[in-house]
């Protein structure tokens, strides 16, 4: 056994052991450490196409690429906080008013007269579970910290990835036996092809949702619709919970309204999200990367239900992969060999 061999096959082993130990203790790590694989997908296929039609080497299109989009995070920040702040100040004067009306209203039917005797007072049930709130702030305080420190390591990890990705399939190349490393090279670049269709796919569905959302508002004479949109669109990106989280400040707003108001923008929100979740990414999922929508949505609601929200976040785009490689490896490689062979010997 020659000395490079015997590095390549401890490496592996070693590799396989961290991989086993990732997959038991850290599997919150693995998962970041994939987002950070499918954002630098997202900043190299950019890059890519920003070098082509620009004329520029690619370490020129990645710079102009973060720097669009920083640009475009900030100018739709823009856009939003100044409109949701006078919302939000609005809110504070008028949802008071709106809770008092909906009390009246409720009083005026038996089953409304006995929801208003079980509820206590607002002010009575944060006096007695003043803790409890305070427990849960702490909580919610940790949780976005952690989050937030989370974000940032992926952003940077894929940062490094999209600066020089050769430098990285090189060394895992590297790890590969000789015979095996052409095989190896064409499967990444298969599920580098497959990362880069879905985020197409993922990014028309968001442009769908956002549209109808748009459109829905409009219809419903509803006030901030291109914001209400905006959100709308860019929390589609978090798979089931997105839709939920974009669809609280339009039933904010909606208060403002009257109780009513707001349940036709939340009833407005729950259609476009139940075509969104059972109908057009499904769809496109199926048409851009082929993944079978029945297989899709029971393997988020796996992930989510056993990992929580990072799982549900990378569960599409880890099964396309994970398609990709049995469907290389497994099917093609062994299955349909081995029938071939079968074939051949009857």
């Amino acid at each position: 056994m020659s000395l490079k061999d015997f590095i390549q096959r401890s490496v592996i082993l070693i590799g396989l052991a961290i991989v086993v130990l990732l997959l038991a203790f850290g599997i919150d790590f693995f998962f970041m450490l994939f987002a950070s694989v499918v954002l630098a997908v997202l900043l190299i296929s950019i890059s890519k196409k920003i070098s082509g039609w620009l004329k520029v080497k690619y370490p020129g299109g990645l710079a102009i690429s973060v720097l669009l989009i920083i640009i475009g995070i900030v100018a739709i920040s823009l856009l939003i906080y100044p409109s949701l702040d006078d919302q939000v100040t609005q809110l504070n004067k008028e949802i008071p008013q709106s809770l008092d009306k909906l009390q009246e209203q409720l009083s005026h039917t038996s089953w409304g007269k006995d929801l208003l005797k079980n509820m206590k007072a607002p002010e009575k049930m944060l006096k007695g579970n003043k803790e409890d709130v305070i427990n849960s702030t702490k909580v919610i305080f940790t949780t976005t910290l952690s989050t937030l420190a989370n974000i940032f390591v992926v952003i940077v990890i894929a940062l490094f990835f999209a600066a020089d990705p050769d430098l990285y399939k090189r060394g895992f190349l590297y790890l590969i036996p000789d015979k095996n490393v052409r095989k190896a090279d064409e499967l990444i670049k298969k599920c580098y092809k497959t990362l880069a269709n879905w985020l197409k796919g993922k990014f028309l569905s968001m442009l769908v949702v956002g549209v109808l959302t748009y459109l829905g508002l409009l219809l419903l004479n509803f006030p901030l619709p291109l914001v209400l949109s905006i959100i709308a669109m860019i929390l589609t990106f978090i798979p089931n919970i997105g839709p939920i989280i974009a669809m609280v400040p339009a039933m904010l707003i909606g208060l403002v309204d009257g109780p009513e108001r707001s349940l036709y923008v939340a009833g407005l929100y729950i259609v476009v999200q139940t075509l969104e979740s059972y109908l057009i990414t499904p769809y496109i999922n199926k048409e851009v990367v082929d993944l079978p929508p029945a297989l899709t949505l029971a393997w988020q609601v796996f992930l989510g239900i056993f990992l929580g929200g990072l799982g549900l976040f990378m569960a599409t785009p880890l099964l396309a992969v994970i398609f990709v490689i049995v469907n290389d490896l497994y099917v093609n490689d062994y299955l349909r060999k081995n029938t071939n062979s079968d074939n051949h010997n009857a």
